[in-house]
């Protein structure tokens, strides 16, 4: 209704239970052509203490299924402010805003030159072997770990932070790979409706992906619940974990003892 009158609605709520229970009445929203914005928090696994009630691991998939609505996840406050301007004054479609709890356990720092332009990311570390994508501080975090224990066996992983889950600028894409044969994504969601499948179905039908690898990391089952590290770890998604399984689909032998993590501040925050 306030929608309807010109207003714009900015709607905050769990994202677990924003994209599920207020499906409908978001879906009905979005059949009247206005526009509204959804803070949708509290997303992804992390924290898991609350139980599975309060991991949202299937909200990408919900709001994406819905017409008109853009999903962005920002890797930090800075990009938090951009993509909230972004929904407010730019956006002409109805915005998803999907925010984890809090921040990153390292600070995360976007390039001095990098501008929020809609479909487009950030290098946030160069690598020549591989490259990874992942959206917000949880998983920007892991994929940061796991390029650096690779880095210590010659193993260059380059980082993309990806904060639009639903668009691609595909001439960006484009100049991104060119130098890739490998390109991982790295999901803070269930791997059926998360990022990963939206821009491999982009990057195949626009000829953009060719003949490189393409392997997604993601939950492909309920998340357990736990401590930030017990839970990544039994998901195979913390750095350590990432950069085994890295390697063994490149090929390369790693050093067993790069399997300890380098950075344990996830479970000294918890």
């Amino acid at each position: 209704g306030m929608a309807r009158q010109g207003l714009l609605p900015v709607v905050n709520s769990f994202s677990s239970f924003l994209s599920a229970r207020a499906n409908e009445q978001i879906y009905n929203n979005a059949c009247e052509g206005t526009k509204i914005i959804y803070a949708a928090h509290f997303a992804g696994m992390i924290p898991a203490g609350p139980g599975k009630s309060h991991q949202s691991v299937r909200d990408i998939g919900l709001f994406g299924s819905l017409p008109n609505m853009l999903m962005i996840q920002p890797c930090n406050l800075e990009e938090a402010r951009w993509a909230t301007r972004f929904a407010v004054e730019r956006a002409n479609v109805n915005c998803m805003l999907r925010m984890n709890i809090g921040p990153s356990p390292r600070e995360l720092s976007l390039p001095a030159d990098y501008q929020f332009e809609i479909g487009k990311g950030a290098l946030l570390r160069k690598g020549s072997d591989a490259i990874i994508i992942a959206y917000g501080p949880v998983m920007l975090h892991e994929a940061l770990t796991a390029a650096e224990l690779l880095s210590t066996n010659g193993f260059e992983l380059a980082v993309v932070n990806m904060p639009w889950l639903n668009r691609f600028d595909l001439k960006w894409f484009s100049g991104l790979l060119q130098k890739h044969t490998h390109l991982y994504v790295l999901e803070d969601h269930m791997l059926e409706g998360g990022m990963g499948e939206r821009l491999l179905t982009a990057l195949v039908e626009n000829g953009v992906l060719g003949n490189r690898k393409f392997k997604r990391f993601g939950l492909t089952e309920l998340p357990v619940c736990g401590t930030p590290i017990e839970v990544l770890r039994h998901h195979g998604l913390d750095g350590a974990s990432l950069s085994t399984q890295i390697a063994k689909l490149q090929e390369r032998k790693i050093n067993q003892s790069t399997e300890t993590p380098i950075f344990n501040t996830l479970e000294a925050a918890q």
